[in-house]
């Protein structure tokens, strides 16, 4: 494969439109449950996913298109409760799949396949959002079928 020389990605969400494209740019996200934390103390909701990387076209290598992948952390500030549906926290291998985020009055709604949701209590928006590491390669692109 051709060298990487993107910048890794890095966005600040402060209101609904920001957070519309960092929702963009984590759309099939996969999210370990491990890798989920709230820091009640910290008032602060923090998650390590494996990012897809829309922002970046395939490659083709020997006839076969890759795309990539990066792990990337999010960081949701001033959060005073999180509320789960269709997700038992305990259960630490089990691996989501981001479909948007957005916000709502009273806080940001994590959308996951599978009718998965976390709600994030929170008075106002502030979520960072900074790739890490090396991107890698995945014959995998996500699909989405047409409404």
């Amino acid at each position: 494969m051709a060298a990487d020389t993107t910048v890794p990605l890095r966005l600040r969400a402060r209101d609904a439109d920001d957070l519309a494209v960092l929702s963009a740019a984590l759309q099939d996200a996969i999210v370990p449950v491990h890798d989920i934390t709230f820091l009640r103390r910290e008032r602060s909701f923090v998650m390590a996913v494996n990012r897809f990387r829309w922002e970046e076209p395939a490659q083709l290598v020997e006839g076969q298109e890759f795309w990539q992948r990066t792990l990337c952390g999010v960081r949701f500030q001033g959060i005073e409760s999180v509320q789960s549906r269709k997700l038992d926290l305990q259960d630490r291998g089990r691996m989501l799949d981001l479909l948007a985020v957005t916000a709502e009055e009273g806080g940001i709604l994590l959308s996951f396949a599978d009718d998965v949701a976390l709600r994030l209590a929170a008075p106002a928006i502030d979520v960072m959002l900074e790739d890490r590491g090396e991107p890698w390669p995945t014959p995998l692109k996500p699909q989405h079928p047409e409404d």
